[in-house]
């Protein structure tokens, strides 16, 4: 940083101006380093699966977060043979592992996401008992059509849709009725399906914590996108591949970080 400060900006510095300049700059854009870890304390957590494509197939499970400074980045992935009950508690246990060595013990302020598999949700009730599980709207839609609209062929899939998501974006109970009640007196059946979807883990008025306008699990999804390319390759190097792209982007932050130290650094010295 001195050598880059002399042939940017034609100033001399000692060591130690450099160093507080730097300590200055770090704090102003990313905060205490020491506090750094509260920014994981009300985080999302995505959990999803996604199929390999190479000859012997299995599965990537992945766990990607999203804060309330609407920062992604990858929590935790692996390779499993099957998305099942024994591979999705593992996964959750060492997910839990690794949160606790950062210090991440308050769970119950934790809020997961996912597309409302049974394996996903037993796993994060063994694991996380005490903090909070939300169903992906879009997969519950993708549900209600297939099982409820699917009866009633000559409804309107499009509108009723709409109606269901109305029901949960609702700010109010009362709001939330509303519209349920709507879909129900035109559909009847659909009354088991919403009962059995647990309204409080997808509907905006029954959810007991904040999930900061996040109502689906597409950040997850755009993940399972993002590696979609080495999900071909054989398994040692489709886990390095992904293991690259995510060095990549930490590599582009922190020097997206060093420029904008940089021109603080050069401003200050310029006052």
């Amino acid at each position: 940083m001195l050598k880059d400060i002399q042939r940017d900006y034609v100033v001399e510095l000692n060591y130690h101006k450099v160093w507080k300049g730097k300590e200055l700059a770090m704090h102003g854009i990313h905060g205490a380093e020491d506090e750094s870890y509260d920014r994981l304390r009300w985080p999302l957590v995505f959990l999803d699966g996604t199929h390999i494509k190479n000859k012997y197939k299995g599965n990537i499970l992945v766990a990607v977060s999203k804060d309330a400074n609407d920062d992604l980045f990858t929590l935790a992935y692996s390779v499993v043979d099957a998305k099942n009950d024994d591979n999705w508690g593992w996964f959750c246990f060492q997910l839990k592992g690794a949160l606790l060595s950062h210090h991440c013990t308050i769970f119950d302020q934790f809020t997961f996401f996912s597309d409302r598999h049974t394996v996903i949700i037993k796993a994060v009730e063994l694991m996380f008992p005490s903090s909070y599980h939300a169903y992906c709207l879009g997969h519950l839609i993708d549900n209600f059509v297939n099982k409820v609209m699917r009866k009633y062929p000559f409804h309107n899939k499009k509108y009723w849709s709409s109606v269901f998501k109305k029901a949960a974006y609702a700010p109010s109970r009362q709001e939330f009725e509303q519209h349920i009640n709507n879909i129900i007196n035109s559909m009847p059946i659909a009354r088991d399906f919403i009962v059995r979807s647990s309204p409080e883990s997808w509907a905006n008025a029954w959810f007991p914590r904040n999930r900061w306008g996040v109502i689906n699990n597409n950040i997850a999804e755009c993940w399972n996108n993002w590696v979609k390319a080495a999900r071909f390759l054989p398994i040692v190097a489709m886990v390095d591949q992904i293991r690259i792209q995510i060095m990549d982007i930490m590599h582009r932050r922190c020097e997206a970080s060093m420029v904008m130290q940089k021109r603080l650094l050069g401003g200050r010295d310029s006052l």
